[in-house]
């Protein structure tokens, strides 16, 4: 299988390809396109040619392209989803049941609040302010591996349906469902160029795009390294930040035991413990803290780990 670029509503060949592989079994899944400035500024010159006509629609025809990708990704689970479980891992029974289905939920959320934006007025006791909202131009989404679908369509969502356009770049450890997303995109009758994928590394396609002149926004999900990286280099953007943190549980003796080990155990181990908000410490009080241990050892012994496409794994 092979997997190019989507610019200007076309798939482009790679100068370059690299593999993506199934983690579970290192079977390769697909030769994907590896990108770099000159298909960065392609992309980026189809989404800032569409912006005028995308942001300039009506918000009620938007919501209704909006929809339609979300009714075909609803559509399209099962098949979404196996290809999300066999690109990065995450089981199936939370691909199919969870991640993917909440997904076509972003796009039907946005299509709702795009028609829904309305400015605001402070009156004094002498004139009388108001605010617009507008669209700021074109986009930069990148999105990471663990969850790369469903936080793909975080970003795509209310960026389109806000009326800006957008260059997505995924990681290149997982970036299949990625080019299906752009494939139902266009299905949907969303117009050529108002979402654009380059696939690649970081440093090759990440970097020029964040650095690009014409990019007026970023949307970032990854490394607090890299984050820093992208403020420093992209100039005066505005920018989304959801970057890495160790996210702590402190339990102490008058809670509900019972109720705080099940949700340490389950921020810990869920998503393959592969998540922005796994919770990756647990502070205990000293007086039940040798309790807490054997119960906590009790549950995650339990806990089936399998091949992702079996229902029943949980890691």
């Amino acid at each position: 299988m092979q997997i190019d670029h989507l610019i200007n509503g076309k798939p482009v060949a790679g100068r370059d390809y690299f593999q993506t592989v199934n983690p579970a079994t290192q079977e390769v899944l697909a030769e994907v396109a590896a990108g770099g400035k000159a298909e960065v500024n392609a992309a980026v010159a189809a989404a800032k040619e569409a912006f005028p006509k995308w942001a300039g629609m009506p918000a009620p025809e938007r919501a209704k392209l909006i929809r339609k990708l979300g009714d075909l990704i609803a559509k399209n689970v099962p098949e979404i989803a196996q290809t999300e479980t066999n690109d990065c891992g995450q089981v199936i029974a939370q691909t199919g049941k969870q991640l993917v289905p909440r997904a076509a939920d972003n796009f039907y959320y946005f299509a709702e609040m795009c028609t829904r934006v309305d400015g605001h007025t402070y009156p004094t006791p002498t004139h009388l302010n108001y605010t617009l909202f507008h669209p700021v131009g074109v986009c930069a989404l990148i999105s990471p591996w663990n969850v790369p679908f469903m936080t793909a369509t975080w970003k795509v969502a209310p960026c389109l349906a806000f009326g800006n356009t957008a260059v997505l770049k995924m990681s290149e450890l997982s970036p299949m469902t990625a080019a299906r997303l752009g494939e139902l995109a266009l299905e949907a009758g969303i117009p050529a160029g108002v979402l654009n994928l380059v696939h690649g590394y970081g440093t090759d396609a990440g970097e020029p795009l964040v650095a690009h002149p014409d990019v007026r926004a970023i949307s970032f999900t990854g490394s607090t390294a890299t984050g820093n990286r992208i403020v420093k280099s992209a100039g005066l953007k505005k920018f989304s930040m959801e970057l890495g943190g160790k996210s702590p549980f402190v339990i102490f003796d008058d809670a509900d035991f019972e109720r705080a080990l099940d949700a340490a155990v389950f921020m810990i181990f869920s998503n393959n413990g592969e998540r922005c908000t796994a919770g990756s410490r647990i502070l205990v009080q000293q007086s039940i803290y040798a309790k807490f241990v054997d119960r906590f050892v009790e549950r995650a012994r339990k806990i089936t780990v399998g091949d992702p496409l079996d229902e029943k794994t949980i890691v």
